[in-house]
């Protein structure tokens, strides 16, 4: 890579003969660049960048090829493309005396992702907006976020001195975050989704009640954790022994999906009373009264917690339901919905035109307005 090479690129784009991918990416970094200050860098620092973008550029595009009814989503792809329209931004803006170039069509509209946001509901009703810098809570005798300080202006209010109180902690669709439960319990409470649980934990049971999905790391029984723990939603009781799961149990869903990471749990269903163990490496699907159990990939499940989408012959409108709660944006359909099953990942840092990109190169036409995501098929 050379300032040739580099020089090659932004004339083609200012001759309209640059298209896709690389055109669009260089539409958008062109309207960004009084927000961005990397122009001091010098030729030999934009050589180096480029030979080893170019190298990856030309590694995955042989290996990404997007395919239907399966579509691969890899990031590395978009971020080599993307820094690659930076270094050709950077290249015109300096050795370019000519007036700043300007994009030759409207940018489209895009939806940035979600991030940690969530509210705590106090006993006394009180409703807490959580920081959106922070990414969790504890609860002990006072309430305090990971790095140690009050969450409460209040800082002497001690959870402990009266009997128990009912707590919930919400995430709205877009938001995620973290809580550790009196016991030492961490949860991780994905978008859209309620966790209520007590200031104090009594002596002969835990319990918590979920609505939506949240990842458990539960302790063992110990002297601070003597009693069995349970996770209560609407159609299912998981009773846990000391384990690492995720469970699935959104109210505009049929089925509650229970994953088994590690450890052991029981799935009890409401409706039934019957009880199903679970092995790591297994999933229960509670729907109605019937409890079917399969052997899965836990990471699909749980990957969300570490910011990653991870689909694996996953069914169009599930995928886009993960998608609609994430970007808090509502998806429609124009014809009927794609009946194709997708398998990939894709960051959940990465804006929701990445996604419309991609769907687009597996045969799936999108676009946004506002915060809506329409599905044309």
């Amino acid at each position: 890579m050379n300032a040739d090479k580099f020089k090659i690129l932004i004339q083609k784009y200012q001759n309209g003969e640059l298209v896709g991918k690389q055109k669009e990416l260089l539409d958008r970094w062109f309207a960004k660049l009084g927000e961005t200050d990397t122009l001091d860098w010098t030729p030999a620092q934009l050589e180096s960048l480029g030979n080893k973008i170019l190298h990856h550029i030309r590694e995955e595009a042989t290996a990404v090829k997007p395919l239907r009814p399966s579509i691969h989503i890899w990031l590395p792809y978009v971020a080599a493309l993307l820094i690659f329209a930076v270094l050709g931004t950077i290249y015109y803006h300096k050795t370019m005396p000519s007036e700043p170039l300007k994009p030759t069509i409207a940018l489209e509209q895009d939806v940035a992702p979600g991030g940690n946001r969530a509210t705590l509901t106090l006993a006394d009703g009180r409703v807490v907006n959580l920081s959106e810098s922070q990414s969790g809570i504890i609860i002990g005798d006072r309430i305090t976020y990971l790095d140690g300080n009050s969450v409460l202006d209040n800082k002497k209010e001690n959870l402990t001195a009266d009997a128990p109180s009912l707590l919930s902690l919400s995430t709205p669709k877009g938001g995620t975050y973290q809580i550790t439960l009196p016991d030492g319990t961490k949860v991780w409470l994905n978008s859209a989704s309620t966790l209520r649980y007590p200031s104090q934990f009594g002596n002969s049971e835990r319990i918590v009640e979920l609505e939506g999905e949240a990842y458990f790391e539960v302790l063992s029984f110990s002297s601070k954790s003597p009693c069995p723990f349970l996770v209560k939603t609407e159609n299912q009781t998981v009773q846990v022994l000391g384990t690492h799961f995720n469970i699935s149990a959104y109210a505009d869903e049929e089925e509650t999906k229970t994953t088994l990471v590690e450890g052991a749990v029981q799935i009890v269903n409401r409706k039934t009373n019957l009880v199903n163990k679970l092995r790591p490496g297994q999933q229960s699907i509670v729907r109605d009264k019937r409890t079917s159990i399969h052997t899965v990939n836990p990471a699909t499940a749980v990957a969300w917690k570490s910011g990653i989408f991870y689909f694996e012959n996953t069914p169009f409108e599930q995928m886009m339901k993960q998608i609609d709660r994430w970007y808090d944006i509502e998806v429609t359909y124009q014809g009927k919905i794609p009946d194709e099953l997708f398998t990939g990942k894709m960051s959940r840092k990465v804006n929701l035109q990445v996604l419309v990109d991609f769907l687009k190169d597996s045969g799936v036409h999108s676009h946004i307005e506002g915060r809506q995501l329409i599905v044309i098929n």
